[in-house]
């Protein structure tokens, strides 16, 4: 991929401009220093303590294929079963399957970043972002990070609600490209 711009500074609509979401990229760009995209070795979770348990890795094997390889505890507490290994689009409701496909797809292959809202569980809403990660070695399939924040302790949600186990993973209703220094997918459709 061609060289990035260590010194870019990302443009963020306004609902995205959380201290987390900005200290993310930050390390972000950190971690690709001059190449337009880091490579997975480059990752340095220690950079990130705090964003963890909202941070997920995904192996992009194609449009039908987005597997977890990792997935923090948020996600665990919240829809009471582990997502590692699982396919993203099995835990998609079938009617946005495409979309989460196309937009996760758009970061990876443009490459582009992007930052998204997440409907919210009781009284807390949620933000995230996804950035490229380039596997290591050819042939491995790229990589997609994204960290999601609540933005209310999530002490905020009724135990009730917490202990109802989920089985699909809503998908975003705010939905933002971000450009990382090869522009943004031409598809408008994407985002919302």
């Amino acid at each position: 991929m061609a060289a990035g711009n260590n010194e870019a500074r990302f443009s963020f609509p306004a609902f995205a401009t959380h201290q987390h979401i900005v200290a993310f990229f930050s390390a972000w760009r950190n971690w690709r220093g001059d190449a337009m995209v880091p490579t997975r070795s480059q990752i340095r979770l220690a950079d990130i303590p705090h964003l963890m348990r909202g941070c997920m890795l995904l192996d992009m094997h194609g449009p039908d294929q987005i597997v977890f390889r990792y997935a923090g505890s948020l996600f665990q507490d919240l829809y009471k079963f582990d997502f590692t290994g699982a396919n993203y689009l099995d835990i998609t409701e079938p009617a946005t399957r495409d979309m989460r496909s196309r937009r996760l797809m758009a970061v990876v292959e443009q490459p582009a970043a992007a930052v998204w809202t997440a409907p919210g569980v009781d009284t807390v809403d949620f933000i995230g972002a996804s950035v490229p990660i380039l596997a290591d070695h050819p042939g491995q399939p790229p990589l997609l990070m994204q960290v999601c924040i609540h933005l209310k302790d999530l002490h905020h949600i009724r135990p009730a609600t917490m202990a109802v186990g989920r089985e699909k993973v809503e998908i975003s209703n705010r939905f933002r490209f971000i450009d990382i220094g090869a522009g943004i997918p031409a598809d408008e459709s994407l985002e919302s």
